[in-house]
């Protein structure tokens, strides 16, 4: 006998025993029931059938007692359980266990998580593409979608497990209660199954932009007028990512209007540096006219918030060749 056919058995069983015992204790009903019960007829609940007898003798007493008019209670746990048997007599029925998961115990403002969830079909039905896992309440907060559907064309007989892949995205601000929970839904919608639910705490870190300058080509001297390929490596150390559409730039401080250089030189295109990860950016500069000692600063930039990290300063000294225009310039 399945869970779903011995509970209503055993509730109209504890009615009956209830009509006769009205002052019976809750503990008295229970060991009433387990010392009229003869052990060791069903040996595997899996494959073993109820027999139709069971049925048949709950629905004779049931009525042979209503013919008493028991009291309100009573009449209602009868009135439940024979419902209820009969409805799992002739229907199958669907149900669900966790067999694995892969959830995230706490999430970053803003980090998606590639989550998954395994579940075996414990039912006696087939899941199909009408079948789903369904987040729970009004919604989820870290997934835009709400439910999860078998693919078509893909069926779970019992006792086979499926996959459903989930993308949990955290969103933008602290929730420290935060949870996620889902279930089996079937084509009308009715749920089944266990629930897999699983607190993800999100915590939004402090939000900063650092820039170290591991690595640079500067020259330390030039002739005039010539041009030289600068290569700047640039390591992002704060929490942020950069891009160009986040207005992310390696920044000229001093030095501009001498070299005749890019006052911005900005990331290519799609391109993206994490923290940690390092960029190189390159540009081309052209020295002064006139000779002397001038200076270069680079440092990383972004609008709103300006030059931010570590710069890179590098004085530059110009030499021009004797009879040149800009010989015995002075220095800055």
């Amino acid at each position: 006998m399945n869970r779903l056919m011995a509970t209503p058995h055993t509730t109209g069983v504890a009615a009956l025993y209830l009509e006769l015992h009205p002052t019976a204790t809750p503990q008295q009903v229970r060991d009433a029931l387990f010392a009229a019960t003869t052990p060791d007829i069903v040996i595997n609940p899996r494959t073993t059938t109820q027999p139709p007898a069971v049925h048949e003798l709950l629905m004779k007493d049931a009525a042979a007692l209503r013919a008493r008019r028991p009291g309100p209670a009573i009449a209602a746990l009868l009135t439940l359980a024979t419902s209820v048997a009969s409805s799992a007599a002739g229907q199958a029925r669907s149900d669900a266990s966790v067999a694995q998961t892969r959830l995230p115990t706490r999430l970053e403002c803003g980090r998606t998580f590639r989550a998954s969830i395994t579940l075996l079909n414990t039912g006696a039905t087939t899941w199909t593409s009408a079948d789903a896992l369904a987040a729970m309440g009004e919604g989820d907060v870290f997934s835009e979608a709400a439910r999860i559907s078998i693919p078509a064309g893909v069926s779970v007989a019992s006792g086979e497990t499926y996959t459903f892949p989930l993308a949990l995205r955290a969103p933008e601000i602290a929730l420290p209660q935060a949870r996620t929970a889902w279930r089996m839904v079937d084509g009308d919608g009715a749920s089944f199954g266990e629930t897999v639910a699983q607190a993800i705490p999100v915590e939004c870190p402090p939000r900063i932009d650092d820039a170290e300058l591991p690595e640079a080509n500067l020259p330390a001297g030039l002739a005039c007028g010539e041009s030289y390929a600068l290569r700047i490596a640039v390591r992002n150390t704060g929490s942020l990512s950069w891009s160009k559409a986040g207005g992310y730039a390696l920044g000229l401080v001093d030095g501009g209007d001498e070299f005749h250089a890019p006052l911005r030189v900005a990331l290519a295109d799609g391109a993206r540096v994490a923290p940690g990860a390092v960029h190189t950016f390159a540009a081309t500069i052209v020295a002064p006219e006139s000779a002397g000692t001038y200076r270069l600063e680079w440092r990383m930039t972004r609008p709103g918030a300006g030059f931010f990290g570590s710069s890179l300063d590098q004085p530059v000294r110009v030499a021009c060749p004797p009879g040149a225009a800009g010989h015995g310039g002075t220095s800055r």
